[in-house]
């Protein structure tokens, strides 16, 4: 009666056991729409904070390359001025018929001898401008030029913050889906486990195997409740990421490690379309043309400015000599060459032009990198493709071997050891296939983002 009641009591901690693992297994899934990666990846698009900044950069290069196209247009302002003189600014000629030995012209001469007002007190005079540069020595043109590849940078540094958020979010999706695997993997052997206790309890019962086998079917089950209580918190610790770069707590993965049949490209063709479009490339090639504008721009220092001026003046109503006799309206031309200036025109120009020759150097580096890159990683993606098909017949025969070796047990021609050996091969196996089918998605992920053709990805992954 003691040995019976011991076996009620620890069937019924197993029972319960595995209800708090299933249900929380379970609460995963309440309330939770599932989202493929294709549908998850779009609402990254939507949502993703950095991705929204990196958009305003490109807005803030292309309000920055219209204003430069505003250079050509000239420069029309209006100045005014106001004074208020402590007196009238006058003139009184010294008019005397002493000097001209004429007498009969004194009353004359008097009446010419009165001030003359040349300005009120209260004074005011505005003039319209214009100044426009006639020859800069090409320097409007170089800057323009500069903004239109500050443009160009700014969408292409969109384009790799896209590719890298997609690699990265790739990642955090399939890491959620594998946890989901492998907390599955986990809760099946733990079935498995505990039905071989129980076997084990009913074979000791009957007097076919010693306590022993009893006892190391028992620690086998307390492994796997463990490996499933590992599993539990990976989901968790990966769930949290999704639901992060979701930015929502409401989906939960629906695509599958699955490793399509669609054969890749080869080799060449992924080297050919990386170093083609790839951005980081691109921003190396418009830096090389940002240092040969520079170059013009050092080359301008050395040429004449020349800029064409005008300008139309008003003043208020007075009857002062200045003012009567002010002209309405000038032109010009004005001309600035500096010969010596402490502004090290020749040394800017070395200076661009050791720059460019370094660029072109990195550049050709950068070239080699890419290229060892995707050829590092088009390996990695066949060898984990090929590696997780071969890994089927494993799978296979890991689930044969546990249903002889549990058959054998029952007919007592078994170990205990054996089975949980069997039962371990199983979920190593299966663990192990998943991991591979992960990392072959990852690495086929990162090929596609290096050679910009992350839609395509949809292709090989639902």
């Amino acid at each position: 009666m003691k040995y019976f009641l011991l076996a009620f009591f620890i069937f019924l901690g197993f029972c319960a056991l595995f209800g708090v693992e299933d249900s929380i297994l379970q609460d995963f899934e309440a309330n939770k729409s599932p989202i493929d990666v294709k549908s998850a990846w779009e609402r990254v698009l939507q949502n993703n904070d950095a991705l929204k900044a990196q958009e305003q950069g490109v807005k803030r290069a292309e309000k920055l390359a219209f204003g430069a196209r505003l250079s050509y247009l000239p420069e029309i302002n209006f100045q005014g001025i106001y004074v208020h003189l402590n007196e009238v600014l006058q003139y009184t000629p010294n008019f005397s018929s002493a000097q001209f030995n004429m007498p009969q012209l004194d009353s004359l001469l008097r009446n010419l001898a009165k001030p003359i007002t040349l300005l009120e007190r209260n004074v005011m005079i505005g003039a319209f401008n214009i100044v426009y540069p006639l020859y800069t020595g090409g320097l409007r043109r170089s800057t323009i030029a500069l903004a239109d590849i500050a443009k160009k940078d700014a969408n292409e540094a969109m384009r790799i913050k896209k590719l890298a958020t997609f690699e990265e979010f790739v990642s955090i999706y399939y890491a959620d889906v594998l946890a989901r695997d492998i907390l599955a993997v986990c809760v099946q052997n733990f079935e498995t486990s505990k039905l071989h206790y129980q076997n084990a309890l009913a074979l000791e019962k009957s007097g076919q195997i010693a306590h022993l086998e009893v006892l190391a079917s028992q620690v086998a089950s307390d492994k796997f409740k463990n490996n499933l209580r590992s599993a539990n918190n990976a989901l968790q610790s990966a769930n949290l990421a999704l639901q992060s770069a979701l930015d929502s707590l409401d989906f939960i993965p629906s695509s599958k490690i699955e490793i399509s049949t669609q054969a890749l490209h080869d080799e060449s063709y992924y080297v050919q379309k990386a170093l083609a479009s790839y951005p980081a490339l691109r921003i190396l090639e418009h830096k090389i043309q940002s240092v040969g504008v520079s170059k013009n721009i050092a080359s301008a220092a050395f040429t004449p400015q020349i800029v064409g001026i005008g300008s139309y003046l008003v003043t208020d109503k007075q009857d002062s000599l200045i003012i009567a006799n002010m002209p309405s309206w000038y032109v010009g031309v004005g001309v600035n060459f500096s010969f010596i200036t402490p502004r090290a025109r020749i040394q800017q120009y070395q200076v661009a032009k050791i720059t460019e020759l370094e660029l072109i150097s990195l550049r050709e580096q950068a070239i080699k990198d890419l290229t060892l890159l995707v050829r590092r990683t088009y390996k990695e993606a066949v060898s984990a493709r090929e590696e997780y098909n071969t890994l089927s017949s494993s799978v296979l025969l890991a689930q044969e071997n546990l249903k002889l070796q549990t058959r054998a047990f029952k007919q007592g021609m078994a170990t205990s050891a054996r089975v949980i050996d069997a039962q371990n091969a199983l979920e190593s196996v299966l663990i192990q296939q998943k991991s591979v089918g992960f990392k072959a998605i990852i690495a086929l992920s990162k090929l596609l983002a290096l050679s910009d053709e992350i839609d395509l990805f949809y292709k090989f992954q639902n």
